[in-house]
């Protein structure tokens, strides 16, 4: 299995090859800086020693008697050879390394041609110097040539120097870089080796742990509170779904049971075709419960799945509406209750009518199975824009009921959620209606909200935007 290097080792060699690429960089530039810089000062000098040389020749001329005596002057200041050349390229007189240096005729023509030419002349293995050639004219006719010469060892001596200091500094910086560099990013990393140990130690088992590390507000502060903020909202899931579980197994397990007592006592001793007719009847009963509990239960797993529910398009809410009203009409009816409908012409609004139709149903449905006497209202209006909210839809519940008292209305929209449990089961209630409408609600970008009164009702409110 290939083996990657750690993030520590990465950095730590990233850091070194930019630093080496900085100095090797910076070291080329130094020397290339330097080298120019001496090399122009050297023939800056010689072409000063060689006007010098030209002006002391033309105040007194190269004679018989004194042809060795003027160039041997001026050599003598600062280190410097000179050489006097006449027009036929014939050494006139000549002093220190250039009178053993070779003539060179081209650089005596390029010198001619450029008013001045500089060159690099080897003597000997070790011996190097740098020439300056300059023409001279005397009265207006050509003169010969001046040519000025310094030995380059200074120039080389220092040159190599530098060298070898810079090839001494670099390797000796990148290794102290590196072990720096080392220290820095293992204190950088060790936070979150510090996270990582930790979250080994976290299982499914024990999710209330937290890292609680006391971290500066950088990457790796808020990298160790997300990793907490998600241990927590993991937990609360994971509850959720052992809650939902057990509160399922429940559900599931009491229409069972009924079933079983019903069958075992129908099948203790005989019965006539009444009797079994009236078992069947029963079991049927706990088959439709069954029924819409897992329809209910297939529905929330959807919606925890982050699967779509709602296909949303362009509906009118009103016939949707009015058609759940009629449907629970006679539920009223048979309470002699009052089913109350108020709604405009039309209600425009994007949404699933099949899901929408089972919110409305769900809420009506709850509004009249605990309402004993009175009405139930339903209400559907479009507010209008106002200021920074956009157009929305409201849809009124209001009833006569009992009301719910304050302490229950954070609870209502929770899963098998129930005010009154052996009331509830008796009327059919699984206590996922209130928790399927809000889901849907939600999934249309809506919001609903239920408020109430002990002895004065309770109303809901879904708001959708249109």
């Amino acid at each position: 299995m290939r083996r990657h290097l750690s993030i520590r080792t990465r950095l730590t060699l990233w850091h070194i090859g930019l630093l080496a690429l900085t100095l090797i960089g910076f070291s080329a530039v130094l020397y290339v800086a330097l080298s120019n810089q001496l090399y122009r000062s050297l023939d800056d000098r010689l072409r000063l020693a060689a006007s010098a040389v030209a002006d002391e020749v033309r105040r007194e001329g190269p004679g018989p008697d004194n042809a060795g005596g003027y160039p041997s002057g001026v050599a003598m200041q600062n280190n410097l050879s000179a050489r006097l050349v006449d027009p036929a390229g014939h050494v006139i007189a000549a002093s220190g390394l250039l009178s053993i240096a070779p003539l060179d005729a081209a650089a005596l023509d390029q010198a001619s041609q450029q008013r001045g030419a500089v060159r690099t002349v080897v003597l000997t293995d070790s011996q190097r110097v740098r020439v300056y050639a300059m023409p001279m004219s005397r009265d207006g006719r050509a003169g010969g040539f001046i040519e000025v010469a310094e030995s380059l060892d200074v120039t080389e001596t220092t040159l190599r120097s530098l060298a070898l200091i810079l090839l001494a500094a670099v390797p000796a910086t990148l290794t102290g870089a590196a072990f720096g560099g080392w220290f820095i990013a293992d204190r950088a990393l060790h936070p979150i080796d510090t996270i990582t140990r930790q979250a080994q130690r976290i299982s499914e088992q024990d999710l209330h742990h937290r890292l609680n590390l006391d971290l500066p507000d950088d990457e790796v502060g808020r990298l160790a509170r997300t990793f907490d903020a998600m241990l927590a909202r993991l937990e609360a899931a994971f509850q959720r779904q052992r809650q939902f579980t057990a509160d399922a197994s429940h559900e599931l397990r009491t229409p069972l049971t009924v079933m079983k007592t019903n069958i075992g006592v129908t099948l203790n001793r005989p019965r006539n075709a009444r009797q079994y007719q009236t078992a069947l009847t029963q079991l049927e009963g706990e088959v439709d419960r069954l029924t819409r509990l897992t329809s209910d239960l297939l529905l929330l797993a959807r919606s925890d799945a982050s699967h779509p529910i709602a296909q949303l398009r362009e509906i009118d809410l009103v016939p949707i509406a009015r058609d759940v009203a009629d449907e629970l009409q006679p539920l009223a009816e048979a309470k002699t209750l009052a089913l109350n409908f108020a709604a405009p012409e039309t209600v425009r609004a994007h949404g699933d009518p099949d899901q929408l139709h089972r919110v409305l149903f769900n809420l009506i449905e709850n509004a009249i199975k605990y309402t004993a006497q009175g009405s139930v209202s339903v209400c559907l209006t479009s507010q209008p824009a106002h200021n920074s909210t956009p157009r929305q839809i409201c849809i009124e519940i209001d009833d006569t009921g009992p009301g719910i008292a304050a302490e229950h209305l954070p609870h209502l929209f929770e899963r098998f959620y129930r005010v009154d449990a052996a009331r509830s089961r008796e009327q059919g209630g699984s206590g996922l209606g209130l928790a399927i409408a809000h889901s849907i609600v939600t999934a249309h970008g809506g919001a609903i909200d239920v408020s109430s009164e002990i002895g004065r009702g309770t109303s809901v409110t879904v708001t959708l935007p249109a």
